[in-house]
């Protein structure tokens, strides 16, 4: 497979940059962690000021890759991008054969992204330093995001097929078909591969052999990432319907059941012992994650898709809109601490690593604040 890499010329008289061969920072889910939590560490600044801000193409599609030093990021325009995190400046671009809808992931020298079965469904390894393709495996079309694990990758199409590739050369070792499409990623852990399908069905199978362990039947269609406890045991997903469940992946029972009151198209979010959720219509809830009971729900009067950016503790939970606002909200009452106004629709998580807020704007541009 052709890959087409290209640089746009820098402004004049600006410096140039070239891209790492290697980062250190592994993104090897969707918001690098399966607590969907990587700004759980992270604060702003009083009132964070834009920095740069770059267009990639017509539309971001899926969450970002953030390591050191780059963002990596999947285009409507069925390109991948890596931007420089220090200066807004694209580095490479790649093309790819298809269409992207879930974002990319980064592992040392490789970036790994997926596309749609139009034109072609394929999962691609680049390279980070240049972009050019390591490998290419036809697996039909995925709007999933993929997820790594060691050195195996695991993939799940739009027509049940759930598929375990190494890293090395894409090489594919099992695969399974499953009732329904899947269009949350799965999910890798102690307990199995956790795949939610459109058939309101969790299968958790045996990651080495693809074997089906169990089938849990769900109250609703989960589309988001689900997040996943740091013990592996529990699975936090939130339905169409309006549930946001605790699903035990050890006996396939629900721990707990909370009726958000509207469809949570957004990934919740783990941080320490409380589970962080966003409904459509913007009701943020905090769910002890051992104490549902003791649930607390701010409504922000939004709407929304994203899922909540809770920062370190007593600095707030970000959380963006479908008409383009960024916005911090206080972790108590729900006051709004600072605002930001971009174009919408916002549809991934802002994300704050090293003090350095990212948010993906509704036409293709990219935005960093400090």
């Amino acid at each position: 497979m052709a890959c087409s890499s290209y640089v746009p010329p820098p402004r004049p008289g600006s410096p140039t940059y070239t891209a790492p061969a290697r980062q250190e920072t592994r993104w090897l889910v969707y918001l690098a962690t399966p607590q969907h939590d990587p700004s759980a560490s992270e604060s702003l600044s009083a009132d964070p000021r834009p920095s740069w801000h770059v267009s990639v193409g017509r539309a971001v599609r899926g969450a970002p890759a953030i390591t050191e030093s780059v963002i990596a990021v999947g285009t409507a325009d069925r390109q991948v991008a890596l931007v420089d995190r220090s200066s807004g400046q694209v580095l490479w671009r790649a093309g790819l054969h298809g269409t992207i809808h879930g974002g990319p992931l980064i592992d040392g020298d490789r970036v790994y992204v997926a596309t749609e079965a139009s034109p072609s469904g394929r999962v691609y390894a680049l390279g980070l330093k240049d972009g050019r393709v390591v490998w290419s495996t036809e697996t039909g079309g995925i709007e999933a995001g993929l997820a790594i694990e060691g050195d195996s990758l695991y993939a799940g199409t739009e027509t049940g097929h759930i598929m375990r590739l190494e890293t090395r050369e894409g090489k594919v070792q099992w695969q399974r078909q499953l009732a329904g499409a899947i269009r949350a990623d799965p999910v890798p852990g102690p307990a199995g591969l956790a795949v939610i399908t459109t058939a309101d069905t969790l299968y958790l199978l045996d990651a080495e052999s693809g074997a089906v362990r169990r089938r849990v039947a769900l109250p609703g269609t989960v589309l988001a990432p689900p997040a996943l406890s740091q013990t592996g045991i529990h699975l936090f997903a939130g339905t169409t319907a309006g549930h946001l469940l605790a699903i035990n992946l050890i006996d396939g029972t629900f721990s707990w059941d909370v009726k958000a009151g509207d469809a949570v198209l957004a990934a919740p979010v783990l941080v320490r012992d409380t589970v962080f959720c966003l409904t459509r219509d913007g009701h943020l809830w905090l769910v002890p994650r051992d104490h549902p009971d003791s649930a607390r729900v701010l409504p922000l009067a939004v709407v929304t898709i994203a899922g909540p950016t809770p920062l370190s503790e007593g600095a707030g939970t970000l959380v963006a809109t479908i008409a383009g606002e960024v916005l911090l909200v206080e972790p108590r009452r729900g006051d709004i601490l600072w605002r930001a106004e971009l174009d919408g629709p916002i549809e991934q998580p802002p994300l704050v690593r090293g003090r350095e807020l990212v948010v993906i704007g509704g036409r293709g541009d990219i935005h960093a604040y400090r």
